[in-house]
């Protein structure tokens, strides 16, 4: 976003006022950016989030994600010893590898020394080392990493395990990362929340300046620094404030001081965003309207939910139900609440079991708390029936020969369209092919034909053969069965000639 010609004065505007920036108020000068809130996941701001980007050494995030699965499955520990090959060592010492942090071949350090190597001063040949020794190559590391990215729905591609060469993310897709390692492996902001770090007999600061030259920041624990020239500067940055996280994710900034001014906007505008979620979250009421007066069975009815006192739109899981039950179709984990919004229940009833239904809409927030609106809706106790007729009540024929047998059936329910089980059935056993768990009948009116092909050896007799609508124990709707008779016969032989 470029900076317009009132930036100057919106910024001083800001700092006279001790207010957190508006999103029209963001002056940062970063390609893309994304914002979070670390505990729910959901969206706070996004400008080109979903653009994928050089993300740098932010490519460290997902190489220490995997060891971190490698201490969990109890094959590394945080002290476990781990060789330095000539190709790492060379590597610790190549300026086109950044951070160059040298390291000693045939030498051992533990996992617990490389982490905190490659998240603080972003040593990137301290990730090749992990990634020979878990995978066996490079190679083989990154493609365990394009794997992992996979699985967990990032939008990613990665070539190396370090970045010092270009890899490809979105912004959405790395705050994506960090709240997943945060989430799972709450130990990384033991690392990420440190200024600095001792090796070898030198101090490295920590990349993320949040932490040492250019803060503090209130709440920063993390992230992740990247910076190569296919990437500019990049920065994921972390902060708690009154128990609640925030992540903002910079991509492509101007210069390192300008990623970071970039972040203080992004994370005071996410933790400005919380607290107006947060109390349009608790003003919010709702209210259900039965578009129709009563519910009969098979009849759609249509109740509305509409939200009142929602003063900034935010996100909660949403979910209808009847007497208790879920209502199927009718979910949404990520429902967008809005000072306007409305949802809709289409409800088909298909069992009468009570005299009224219990119509609930609840809006689940971040915290687990709950916003519930509920009405009782009268259930009309008339079943829908049908009549019909066979087009053949009773017929002969001759083995090798077909018959086609036609079910008409109307109904005076006044209903569009209704869907029924139905079946044809030979001596009361269901014709295999011949069973549809969805009739449908609209206007009242529907047909079905059935073809019987009497086999060239059949045995003279009686058959039945029946249609049936609707299921035997169905409450919402009266069985019907329509019946033939269908007799299979012999030619009659001619007489022989005297």
């Amino acid at each position: 976003m470029k900076k317009r010609s009132f930036a100057v004065f919106l910024l001083l505007l800001f700092c006279l006022s001790g207010t957190l920036p508006t999103a029209a108020a963001l002056q940062f000068q970063a390609a893309s950016a994304f914002v979070m809130d670390g505990d729910t996941g959901e969206e706070l701001y996004s400008y080109n989030g979903d653009a994928a980007r050089v993300p740098a050494s932010m490519t460290k995030v997902l190489t220490s994600y995997i060891v971190y699965q490698e201490l969990a499955a109890g094959r590394l520990s945080l002290d476990t010893p781990i060789k330095v090959s000539q190709n790492a060592a060379a590597k610790s010492r190549d300026s086109s590898y950044p951070m160059a942090v040298p390291l000693t071949a045939g030498a051992t350090y533990t996992v617990d020394t490389l982490l905190h190597l490659i998240m603080i001063p972003s040593a990137s040949a301290s990730c090749i080392v992990m990634a020979e020794h878990i995978s066996g190559s490079e190679q083989a590391f990154v493609a365990r990493m394009n794997q992992t990215a996979k699985d967990l729905g990032l939008n990613a591609t990665y070539f190396n395990c370090h970045g010092a060469r270009p890899n490809y993310i979105t912004p959405r897709s790395q705050a994506q990362l960090t709240k997943q390692f945060i989430d799972t492996y709450p130990d990384i902001l033991r690392i990420t929340g440190k200024s600095g770090f001792r090796f070898g007999g030198k101090y490295y600061n920590n990349t993320n300046h949040l932490l040492n030259t250019m803060g503090p920041y209130e709440g920063i624990d993390g992230f992740k620094t990247g910076t190569i020239a296919e990437s500019g500067y990049c920065v994921t940055t972390t902060a708690v404030r009154n128990g609640r996280r925030v992540i903002a994710v910079v991509m492509r900034s101007t210069s390192d001081r300008q990623r970071f001014d970039d972040s203080r906007q992004l994370l005071d505008y996410g933790f400005d965003q919380i607290a107006k979620r947060d109390a349009a979250r608790a003003a919010t009421t709702m209210q259900i309207v039965p578009l129709t007066h009563s519910i009969r069975p098979y009849q759609t009815a249509d109740l509305q939910m509409q939200l009142h006192g929602v003063t900034t739109p935010y996100t909660a899981k949403a979910q209808w139900y009847v007497d208790g039950v879920p209502v199927p179709g009718y979910g949404n984990d990520a429902f967008q609440a809005t000072a306007t919004k409305t949802s809709t229940l289409h409800y088909t009833l298909r069992e009468l079991s009570g005299e009224t239904l219990t119509v609930a809409f609840v809006l689940t927030m971040p915290d687990g708390t709950e916003k519930r609106s509920e009405v009782v809706v009268p259930v009309e106790q008339r079943p829908v029936s049908y009549t019909g007729s066979l087009n053949i009540q009773r017929a002969a024929v001759y083995p090798g020969k077909t018959l086609t047998v036609t079910a008409d059936i109307a109904g005076e329910n006044d209903l569009a369209h209704v869907q029924l089980p139905a079946c044809w059935q030979l001596d009361g056993q269901p014709i295999p092919g011949y069973t549809n768990a969805a009739f449908t009948i609209l206007h009242d009116a529907a047909q079905s034909a059935y073809t019987l092909s009497i086999p060239a050896d059949a045995a003279p007799g009686v058959h039945t053969l029946s249609f049936c609508l609707g299921a035997a124990d169905a409450t919402a709707v009266v069985p019907l069965v329509l019946t033939a008779e269908i007799e299979v016969v012999r030619p009659a032989q001619t007489a022989p000639a005297a």
